[in-house]
């Protein structure tokens, strides 16, 4: 009899242990998954552009994982999970990145108030429209990679000419060489690390990488090198307009390695081309233009002074 009412009280505790955790799993899953917006207040750290090239990011890592059997489940749970409210109307606490990133390009538009730089963003938003249909399509079939993504960077306004790059090659993954393989992931790698560090999607990415030797030490870091680079508000400000949001960071690293005679990557001279163009549209516009230039930039040089 003794023996029996302690296997009953044994029985009961280990019930109660399996009750709670259960009641706990949802939690603990909420607290793993929504890392970069868990709730509208996140938005205040982000301007509309960064959260159009973060949703950019996510879709390419999608459409990477997707070439390796191991990752398929992975895929489809995420793809199933970012569907699970039909509409993307609002930031939901207890949906996926990717749906609440998706949300502020198309649900209500109070939600854009909370975004950092909130009136250009609403602007961007009437030039950038999100090709939902095409979003939700891809979701449900993750077919079609090359002609979803390249409709999705001209819907939402990417210009970084990296993750262009990257587009093209991870959309045709299974026909690149193992060194254009590997130079594809550590890229992407790069970019998931700076601006989806900590995420579901950024994870899976770096296991594959792990798994398959893919990720490089030789390939520029133009990710990590760009956001150390020390800039006031007033040259954030200039360099947005010169060369747009995407690029501003580069486009100053660009200047600092010409400083020092050191070449620029591919990526970091791209995001200067703006301001060289600028330049070189000046020069053919004859000498009084280029006069004009050279009076505008002894004005800036004493007014730091």
């Amino acid at each position: 009899m003794i023996a029996s009412l302690h296997d009953i009280s044994k029985n009961k505790i280990a019930l109660f242990h399996a009750v709670n955790m259960s009641m706990l799993t949802p939690f603990l899953k909420y607290v793993a998954e929504a890392r970069i917006v868990r709730r509208q207040d996140d938005l205040s750290r982000y301007t509309y552009a960064e959260i159009e090239e973060r949703v950019y990011l996510v879709f390419l890592a999608i459409s990477l994982l997707k070439n390796f059997s191991s990752y398929r489940a992975f895929v489809k749970t995420y793809a199933k999970t970012t569907l699970t409210y039909g509409k993307f109307e609002r930031v939901r606490t207890t949906a996926n990145d990717l749906h609440n990133m998706l949300a502020v390009l198309d649900g209500n538009t109070d939600i854009l108030d909370k975004l950092a730089n909130k009136t250009q963003a609403k602007a961007m938003r009437q030039r950038h429209p999100l090709p939902t249909m095409a979003v939700t399509r891809f979701l449900r079939t993750l077919d079609g990679d090359y002609t979803f993504l390249s409709q999705l960077e001209r819907s939402i306004g990417i210009t970084n000419s990296d993750y262009k790059n990257l587009r093209i090659a991870i959309a045709d993954f299974k026909n690149l060489d193992s060194r254009r393989m590997k130079v594809t992931v550590t890229r992407l790698l790069q970019a998931l690390r700076a601006k989806l560090a900590g995420t579901d999607i950024a994870r899976q990415v770096d296991a594959l990488a792990g798994e398959k030797s893919f990720e490089l030490d030789n390939v520029v870091d133009a990710e990590r090198t760009a956001g150390a680079v020390p800039m006031s508000a007033d040259e954030l400000t200039a360099y947005r307009i010169l060369v747009g949001p995407a690029n501003l960071r580069r486009a100053k690293i660009a200047v600092d390695l010409a400083k020092q005679g050191k070449g620029l990557a591919g990526p970091i001279a791209a995001a200067y081309y703006p301001v060289m163009k600028m330049i070189d549209d000046i020069a053919r516009g004859g000498f009084t233009y280029v006069r004009l230039l050279q009076s505008i930039a002894d004005r800036a040089k004493k007014s730091r002074k």
